[in-house]
């Protein structure tokens, strides 16, 4: 029997409830048939909320202080490290990429075989991305087995929503209305892929903030506006096109156009009656400040669909990141990668009894030095979440996820036991497996203009 091929599309930025589960208001037919002919799981854990670093985990089945990723600055995959992309690539497969180029410059996209594997960060499935993705499926059509992997930006802020898809139908907020538009394009991917010898999977790197809320029966929306998002998006695509010369002023601009918008929300909240998770969608965005650690950012979609997968499978059990892969080597019948930090999910899809096992959690790097604050490391169940200082040891966050989903309340100071019961299950993970001691380092001057016009602080 011939090797099935791979297909893994990543959907930058997309929240777990926003695609599975109820009270979905985009309409996505594409995902919903994912889902009916294969197994969804409501809670994957992503380690930390920026992309590089959780592909990394993606692609090695390591937790970030494994491969390299994980300081205060952004670095390169650790190149020492074999990743699953080149295990496959040793068991014949044919390897494909196309994802946006943020992923070259962390040595993410190194191992795939096609010479056009990134795409600049700007352009949309609806520039002539989504074409190319079809074309490159049909051009591979016959270099079975394959394995391809596609990542897709459109829901990385700023969000610009095709016209075909702005009316109210498709969604309640420019979110929700882009999920509607890329999952059309799933489609279109779909369609050109033989699913009865193909293993599809459907992810993100992370979740995000959509500042949208009802309150007293109204809508709040602080989402940029059409115009904010076109100047925020005319920004994004002349990127390196500025002169060395204006690039401070370019910077400069770009932060009073924060500060404003800011400025204009917290007006716009003044007055308002609002819970501490209301203010923090708000206010707070992924890419500057805090922690960000919270679910809203790390709480991702995660489906299996296709060859060996057993059909309309809903598991509302934690699983990680890190499990994506020994999965796909489980069902695919590869040999085992030794010395990771996942476990296959194949098990707990085909029925079987599985412990659940804690998803350790990190704050990300900071694109400049004085942005650098102390490190938040934590570990996360179904049930709990603790978040602690990574040099100091402070435990400086505990909620309660069964009663507080949307963790309000820090009740650190008042579960003495429980804390040191999350501590214990953090310093198990991370004292038997061994820390990277490697950092390949980045062009940082590039790395930091490349996230800074994505947003990043």
């Amino acid at each position: 029997m011939s090797k099935p091929n791979i297909l893994l599309i990543v959907v930058d930025s997309l929240k777990s409830d926003k695609c599975i589960g109820k009270n979905l208001s985009s309409i996505t037919p594409n995902v919903d048939f994912l889902i009916k002919n294969g197994a969804a799981f409501s809670q994957a854990i992503s380690p930390a909320a920026v992309s590089p670093v959780a592909m990394s985990s993606i692609f090695t089945g390591l937790f970030p202080f494994r491969t390299g990723m994980s300081a205060d600055k952004f670095r390169k995959l650790d190149s020492d490290i074999t990743t699953y992309v080149k295990i496959l690539k040793n068991h014949g497969y044919n390897t494909f990429a196309t994802a946006p180029s943020i992923t070259k410059d962390f040595g993410l996209t190194n191992d795939f075989q096609n010479s056009d594997s990134t795409y600049e960060n700007s352009v949309s499935l609806f520039d002539g991305l989504g074409n190319k993705i079809v074309q490159t499926l049909s051009s591979i059509r016959t270099q079975t087995p394959w394995f391809f992997y596609i990542h897709i930006f459109d829901l990385h802020a700023p969000i610009t929503v095709p016209k075909n898809f702005s009316a109210e139908k498709f969604g309640k907020s420019k979110y929700e209305k882009m999920v509607s538009a890329i999952d059309y394009w799933i489609g279109e991917i779909i369609k050109n892929v033989d699913l009865e010898n193909t293993l599809v999977v459907l992810t993100a790197d992370h979740g995000d903030y959509i500042p949208v809320i009802e309150l007293d029966n109204e809508t709040i929306d602080l989402e940029a506006s059409d115009g904010q998002a076109k100047i925020d998006y005319i920004m994004w695509k002349l990127g390196n096109k500025i002169p060395a010369k204006l690039k401070p002023l370019k910077g400069k601009m770009r932060h009073i156009l924060r500060d404003s918008r800011i400025k204009s929300n917290e007006d716009k909240m003044a007055g308002l009656n609002l819970s501490p998770y209301q203010k923090r969608v708000l206010l707070e965005t992924r890419m500057v400040g805090g922690h960000r650690l919270y679910d809203d950012l790390i709480k991702v979609p995660l489906i299996f669909s296709g060859v060996n997968i057993p059909s309309n499978k809903k598991i509302t059990q934690q699983v990680r990141h890190v499990d994506i892969f020994p999965t796909i080597e489980d069902v695919i019948s590869l040999p085992k990668k030794n010395d990771i930090d996942g476990e296959s999910l194949l098990p707990l899809i085909n029925n079987k009894k599985t412990h659940e096992n804690p998803a350790y959690i990190e704050s990300p790097p900071a694109v400049k030095n004085e942005h650098i604050k102390e490190k938040i490391i934590g570990i996360r169940t179904s049930s709990y979440k603790m978040l602690k200082q990574e040099d100091s040891g402070d435990v400086v966050e505990l909620y309660d996820l069964a009663n507080d989903p949307l963790e309000e309340e820090n009740i650190v100071s008042s579960n003495p036991e429980l804390v040191k019961e999350m501590e214990n299950k953090l310093e198990e993970i991370m004292t038997n497996k061994k820390i990277t001691t490697t950092q390949n380092k980045v062009d940082l001057d590039k790395i930091e203009r490349e996230l800074e016009k994505l947003g990043y602080n």
